[in-house]
């Protein structure tokens, strides 16, 4: 049974009318409001749970659907844990590369310096 809806009207541009009507035969949607009330949903249900947090919405291709799909069938990881799981990896690598470059210039710059003949006029 379903629940019981309000009428809300609202104002928006005739290009976002436009890419509202393109959406409608799509994941089930039969009219405008059907759209709009999958908007909201979808909207309202991908929120952070905290309220200082961020989301990211990542479109992804056929392919990755299909391998994420697999992966899900498999062992159970849904899409939203592989991006984590993707996106502490890649924080991990950044990190690391940064410190491996820090290294090599400190190392770089000990060299340069010890290299350099010190001037009795420069020491204290």
């Amino acid at each position: 049974m379903s629940q019981a809806t309000t009428a809300v009207s609202l104002r928006i541009s005739e290009e976002d009318l436009i890419l509202l009507d393109d959406r409608v035969g799509t994941s089930g949607t039969r009219n405008r409001s059907d759209v709009v009330r999958l908007a909201i949903q979808e909207y309202l249900h991908n929120q952070p749970k905290l309220h200082d947090m961020k989301s990211v919405r990542i479109p992804m291709g056929r392919h990755d659907q299909l391998q994420l799909a697999k992966l899900y069938e498999l062992r159970g990881v849904t899409p939203e844990q592989a991006a984590q799981e993707g996106l502490t990896l890649y924080i991990q690598k950044a990190m690391k590369d940064l410190f491996e470059t820090n290294k090599a210039l400190d190392e770089a710059l000990a060299e340069a310096r010890a290299a350099t003949l010190r001037r009795s006029e420069y020491q204290e």
